[in-house]
């Protein structure tokens, strides 16, 4: 999920003292060639493309590489800088697989991208060149808004949205709190078995001496298109499970038999949307769809019953990491956080009516408890604090417990908040079920630099159990 080991962040002051420098200096020829740059394009788009984004306009961790953003972190540093951090880390997972031209080519593209003229001499990975003497931050219009007729590997899947099957489930049995607080071990109620996250079951049927006897009765395909990493809820012999582009799908787990299914969209467009659980209370499924929006569907018909935004619509905020009924609230977190205002927080919704019963904000801004923790950062460039993994939660103490993932830009010498804690990132915390208040918090990782994830489910263990 980490994209380009580049450094992401710069003060306003500093960024406005680059554009009155590039304003006043006269752009020199790039220190490429048109035809590296033009072979730099299909490099960037088949290795780079999926996570930064065909415009370079960045999504999630995975950084701007044209416009402001980029000039303002790599303006003042030398094109050789830039071409040696991306060979020594890209492609992600795979860094320096690359051979020395495609690199070459790429970093041409990135700053053709960045408005940069061609020149007549080939880039060989050791041009001592300024990027702000060469590139303005201008994106050209083919790159910032590419035909809509793109190549099929690139193109958006297609698919029809809406309920494509209604279901009539008649023996369907209402959910309480009660199953949810001890489920029967026949079901499946919560995305890890049980509110504790303990994540095994409690059937002795299977064992060591006939597990080898198991054999495939059926099997369900799963969407084309993005990427899935969910685990299915079940209960009285239905399986609700979160397939790819928030489509949620009700089958026999007997016989694998479709019972309903309802395409809620938007179409994935890239591998990063992957739902991770859905819930289940009384007659009703909820999904936290991607776009960061809840849904309340019928169980037994698979309709919408209601739906609400989690984040304001159009700010690029994510919902991928699951969700908890708790206490007769809803519960989830946001991920892609990106400095944008308002920060990722973790709110909780009624479940009969989806209104809005709490919010709690992972990020501390100045003024509030724990805006200390940031140094001077401003409160619109303090970032992360995402919630991958949805929370566990205790019915006695009515708490639920979240884990928070590292502050961003993860490195400290980037969001220049020095060795502070920057709360609430890479933490625990413990919130009221009914009120969202702080119960408390462990920081895991006090302002760290190594782009830890403390953020995974919080495993609950009664310590005096025998």
């Amino acid at each position: 999920m980490r994209a380009f080991g580049l450094t992401f962040m710069a003060a306003a002051l500093g960024g406005a003292a680059f554009l009155s420098v590039a304003g006043m200096a006269q752009i020199a020829e790039g220190p490429f060639t048109d035809a590296q740059a033009k072979a730099g394009r299909t490099a960037y788009a088949a290795n780079c493309g999926g996570c930064h984004q065909q415009n370079l306009a960045g999504s999630g961790d995975q950084v701007p590489l044209a416009g402001s953003t980029f000039m303002a972190s790599w303006g003042r540093r030398r094109v050789k800088e830039f071409y040696d951090d991306i060979r020594a880390n890209m492609p992600y997972g795979k860094a320096g697989s690359l051979d020395a031209a495609t690199y070459q080519n790429i970093t041409a593209f990135i700053l053709s991208a960045n408005g940069a003229k061609p020149g007549s001499k080939a880039f060989d990975g050791t041009s001592a060149t300024l990027i702000s003497a060469v590139a303005t931050g201008q994106v050209p219009a083919d790159i910032a808004n590419p035909p809509a007729r793109r190549p099929a590997a690139e193109r958006a899947p297609t698919m029809k949205l809406g309920q494509t099957l209604v279901g009539n489930i008649k023996s369907y049995r209402s959910v309480t709190e009660e199953m949810l607080n001890h489920p029967d071990p026949k079901d499946w109620l919560i995305y890890r078995g049980n509110y504790q996250a303990w994540s095994h079951s409690g059937l002795d049927q299977v064992n060591d001496r006939n597990v080898g006897e198991l054999q495939l009765k059926w099997s369900w395909a799963m969407n084309e298109g993005g990427q899935n990493s969910t685990g299915p809820t079940i209960h009285d012999g239905i399986m609700f499970l979160a397939n790819t582009s928030n489509t949620v799908q009700a089958l026999d787990a007997k016989t694998g038999e479709l019972l309903w299914e309802n395409r809620l969209g938007p179409v994935a467009t890239r591998a990063y949307s992957a739902l991770r659980s859905l819930a289940v209370f009384e007659d009703k499924v909820y999904i936290n769809a991607t776009d960061a929006r809840l849904y309340a569907l019928d169980a037994k018909t698979g309709k919408v019953v209601w739906k609400t935004d989690i984040a304001p619509p159009g700010k690029g905020f994510n919902e991928t990491g699951g969700v908890i009924v708790a206490h007769g609230k809803v519960i989830v977190g946001l991920t892609l956080c990106r400095g944008q205002m308002p920060h990722c927080y973790i709110s909780a919704y009624d479940a009969r009516t989806g209104a809005r019963a709490w919010q709690f904000t992972t990020i501390a801004d100045k003024g509030t408890p724990g805006g200390d923790t940031w140094g001077d950062v401003p409160d619109d460039m303090r970032a992360g604090g995402e919630t991958w993994i949805a929370g566990t939660y205790d019915p006695e103490l009515n708490i639920t417990y979240w884990g928070t993932a590292q502050a961003k830009p993860w490195m400290q010498s980037s969001r220049r908040s020095g060795t502070a804690a920057t709360l609430y990132a890479n933490s625990t915390l413990a919130l009221d079920v009914d009120t969202g208040k702080l119960n408390w918090y462990f920081s895991h990782a006090s302002g760290e630099t190594f782009d830890l994830d403390e953020v995974f489910e919080r495993v609950l263990i009664d310590h005096g159990a025998q």
